[in-house]
């Protein structure tokens, strides 16, 4: 029936009209539940405004291409500041080891002459002792015309006489002389001992 009401329309002859013919479409009771159950319901708006969104959970968050590029951006900065400061560092250990390079060269050089001048030490001391060696200095004064000496003679000083020559000469208090010790006596009791060696 539905193709026959067809047919007729089609034969119709056409008559000018200023709106479409429209077709006549046949609904089931199947395609009214369906039609039902997609109306949209307008979404009541509180007084207020809009609502706020809600966040969206982190699987959302991670996969979604704007975080994506802010978490990739954060990463490179991460990355380049520890970059930064790992050449920092090693800038730092460089210029560390070259102060305790030059310092233990020169450390070196300073060792380096310690070591030359105790060698000249050394060798003036071999030189001073050459030179006061006894023999060598029997040769140097027949050299000059000098004879050794032939006895020895001591002649004894009155105590009082060396004491004037000390009080005149060194500024020794007289009140500290006595008539009774010699002050002398230490010293020859030193020399005694020592065997009139220097």
């Amino acid at each position: 029936m539905a193709r026959a009401a067809t047919r007729v329309a089609s034969r119709a002859p056409v008559k000018p009209a200023s709106r479409p013919a429209r077709r006549v479409a046949t609904r089931t009771a199947a395609d009214r539940r369906s039609s039902v159950s997609k109306r949209v319901v307008p979404k009541v708006v509180p007084a207020g405004g809009p609502s706020t969104k809600r966040s969206p959970s982190a699987i959302a968050r991670a996969v979604d291409p704007q975080n994506a590029t802010v978490a990739g951006r954060r990463v490179v900065k991460l990355a380049l500041a520890v970059l930064v400061v790992l050449v920092g560092i090693m800038m730092a250990v460089v210029v560390a080891q070259t102060r305790i390079a030059e310092n233990q060269m020169q450390l070196d050089r300073i060792e380096s002459r310690i070591d030359g001048e105790r060698d000249r030490y050394n060798q003036l001391r071999l030189e001073r002792s050459l030179l006061r060696e006894p023999a060598r200095l029997v040769v140097e004064a027949r050299a000059l015309g000098m004879q050794p000496g032939v006895g020895v003679d001591f002649t004894t000083v009155d105590p009082m006489t060396v004491a004037a020559v000390l009080v005149a000469t060194g500024g020794v208090d007289p009140e500290l002389l006595t008539d009774g010790d010699d002050p002398l006596r230490e010293y020859g009791d030193f020399k005694a001992i020592v065997g009139g060696a220097p």
